[in-house]
């Protein structure tokens, strides 16, 4: 379809522009990197996009060391050094404890520089800029918005986004449109580099079909969506919302929550009040998941929060007919390659309108 080849052109320019976004000969340097639990990982947006960020720094002459929250990720990965740093093991202090002894290794380290994910670090940098080491935090979305963290969780995280123009050298947001959010809400800039898109390969045909099998699936046969359950992704009222149409095809739901997410409890219900609901979890094979991204009739994108989703990307490079939440965000990565929605609960219904499908 035309929405398909034009998302995969859109992904493979953005892959282009990146590759020769670095030119010249570049200072080699020794980069310490924390504030995701580790690589190579898909579980987040924070981890698929280090996955394939960090092995190209080495691979372009830097020194990387990555502190990991996983023990049994130790040595290197593809030339990342990954040292295991420990952290208070619950969904409240996971980030805040990991982030706060990473960058006391950090500093120890004297690494050249040292770059951190999560607006939550912006607390512990200042051990680190404050000291002369250069730093760069990668704030990603409104973390106080996201309905999975309690009344002081969001007010931690939003102090932690006024703190961190002082605690950071240089902040980067991976959308325009979050750009402009922490130019009026915090009145500070921003450099806005997007997610790349980083050769996702679904496999030919016929081990495509394969693939398919084992989920009992077939190409254009079921619809899919797939997210982090954390509420705030919209992935249970896109879901009712195809059970309330007359469609025969599955609606297929990859993901999980590494805590006991209100989510996964409502999608067992639905799975035990309708049999098109199929849910097989996290799916770690890339070419398997850009074999069900890519053969999916329909691919739901439901996050709201921002900024730009590396899964949005991905769908998008392998020719998928997206159909996204109307946020900023979403509309700044897809543009006019696919299909909104307004409502997640009429989601289904909207897009079908959409489609002519009756």
């Amino acid at each position: 379809m035309r929405v398909r080849r034009a998302n995969a052109a859109y992904a493979r320019g953005s892959r282009r522009a990146g590759h020769h976004a670095v030119t010249g000969r570049q200072p080699r340097l020794d980069i310490g990197v924390f504030g995701a639990r580790s690589i190579p990982s898909t579980y987040s947006g924070y981890e698929t996009f280090l996955t394939a960020f960090l092995p190209e720094l080495v691979r372009r002459g830097h020194t990387v060391t990555m502190y990991s929250r996983q023990r049994e990720h130790r040595g290197n990965y593809e030339g990342v050094r990954r040292r295991y740093v420990p952290s208070v093991d619950t969904k409240q202090l996971d980030t805040l404890s990991h982030g706060a002894i990473a960058a006391v290794r950090s500093r120890f380290a004297r690494h050249d520089v040292v770059f951190a994910c999560n607006v939550a670090n912006a607390f512990f940098l200042p051990a680190l800029t404050w000291t002369g080491t250069p730093t760069v935090l990668n704030v990603d979305g409104q973390e106080w918005k996201r309905d999975k963290w309690g009344s002081f969780a969001r007010a931690t995280f939003h102090r932690a986004a006024r703190l961190s123009p002082r605690s950071a050298t240089t902040l980067v947001t991976d959308c325009e449109a979050m750009r402009e959010i922490y130019l009026d809400e915090f009145g500070t800039d921003s450099v806005a580099i997007p997610y790349p898109h980083h050769d996702l390969q679904p496999p030919e045909r016929l081990a495509g079909e394969a693939v398919l099998a084992t989920f009992g699936l077939r190409p254009n046969g079921y619809v899919l969506v797939a997210a982090r359950h954390n509420p705030e992704n919209n992935i249970v009222p896109v879901t009712r919302s195809h059970i309330e149409t007359e469609s025969p095809l599955p609606i297929v739901v990859l993901g999980t929550a590494n805590y006991d997410s209100p989510v996964g409890r409502d999608l067992r219900d639905l799975m035990a009040r309708d049999e098109r609901v199929v849910a097989p979890g996290h799916v770690d094979d890339r070419s398997t998941f850009a074999a069900l991204l890519q053969n999916a009739a329909i691919y739901y994108h439901g996050h709201s929060v921002g900024g730009i989703n590396p899964s949005l990307i991905e769908a998008m490079g392998v020719g998928a007919l997206v159909a996204a939440y109307d946020t900023p965000f979403n509309r700044e990565a897809l543009g006019e390659t696919g299909l909104y929605f307004d409502d997640p609960t009429t989601a289904a219904s909207t897009i079908h309108a959409r489609l002519r499908i009756h």
